[in-house]
């Protein structure tokens, strides 16, 4: 599993984070080398190793509520990954960098719906 045991078990949202990714990444392909995640207060964070691949390699987007990351090697062969978000992710707010051969994707946390609505029970 991608997630360490006591991470999946710190949060209800975490736990179910840790799962989609390990189904999500187990269905397409054992995803990608080195991937970590990091929880902060506003936002997760993704970090993946990718050593010697060029940022013109990679192509990434969201669509149909999923991140999707698609790898060209030079010798034309590519992988894809692609990971659900669901609704705690705020996609609008996804960015990332490829720094020193390590991409970093920044999720933002969406904003809690705080709102109480009553129903009234005929």
């Amino acid at each position: 599993m991608i997630l360490p045991q006591h991470l999946r078990n710190s949060t209800p949202w975490l736990s179910d984070f840790g799962r989609l990714f390990d189904t999500a990444f187990q269905r397409v392909s054992q995803g990608p080398r080195g991937l970590r995640i990091h929880e902060q207060d506003k936002q997760w964070t993704l970090e993946a190793d990718f050593p010697g691949t060029a940022k013109e390699a990679l192509e990434l987007e969201v669509r149909d509520g999923a991140l999707h990351l698609g790898i060209k090697s030079d010798d034309g062969a590519s992988n894809a990954y692609r990971l659900p978000l669901g609704k705690h992710v705020d996609p609008s707010g996804i960015n990332a960098k490829l720094e020193l051969g390590v991409l970093t994707v920044t999720l933002p946390k969406a904003k809690a719906d705080t709102e109480t609505h009553r129903i009234e029970i005929n």
